[in-house]
């Protein structure tokens, strides 16, 4: 466990006796005690959505604009149990054409359309060549409501590209 998650953890435990001690011993009306432990509930599941980002469960929001793709792992739907179906992409933010710190798990409704430009992508990276990925508008708009992502928008097409090979400064 790391150390921000043991001090996350003790600051939850101290809070938790702090309304124990105000629902407990506090001479507070029964309605502002029902009101507090109404709020430490909600505060309780805010935060454990937030650990899930913590603990590097992949993120649902819009991939970064420019990234280098690690690996990705594909689950194709399956009608007999219903299941839709996901990408799960690790790539690097290339913020400013620079490496972010630390590459990030993303998670991606099923398109057939990704699942063909990922694993080609996956191919050209197992055979040495590093890709760079671009999420694009579709140029058609999709008529099946499916086709949008967990936040309401509308797929992007995934374009990858090789990473050009390195300048080397001149002697």
């Amino acid at each position: 466990m790391s150390e921000e998650l043991l001090g996350l953890t003790l600051a939850y435990v101290f809070f938790t006796a702090l309304v124990l001690l105000a629902v407990i011993y506090g001479r507070l009306a029964w309605p502002l005690k029902a009101g507090l432990i109404v709020i430490a509930v909600v505060f309780y599941w805010f935060s454990y959505n937030g650990w899930k980002e913590t603990q590097g469960w992949p993120s649902q929001v819009e991939l970064p604009q420019k990234f280098l793709l690690h690996y990705a792992v594909i689950e194709e739907p399956n009608e007999e149990t219903g299941e839709k179906g996901k990408i799960y992409i690790w790539l690097t933010d290339l913020l400013n054409d620079e490496l972010a710190e630390k590459p990030r798990a993303y998670e991606l409704p099923y398109d057939q359309a990704a699942h063909s430009a990922v694993e080609e992508a996956l191919k050209k990276t197992r055979n040495g060549q590093p890709q760079l990925g671009q999420p694009a508008p579709r140029k058609a708009k999709p008529s099946d409501p499916k086709q949008k992502n967990a936040l309401g928008q509308k797929m992007k097409e995934l374009k990858f590209s090789n990473v050009p090979a390195p300048a080397l400064p001149e002697k």
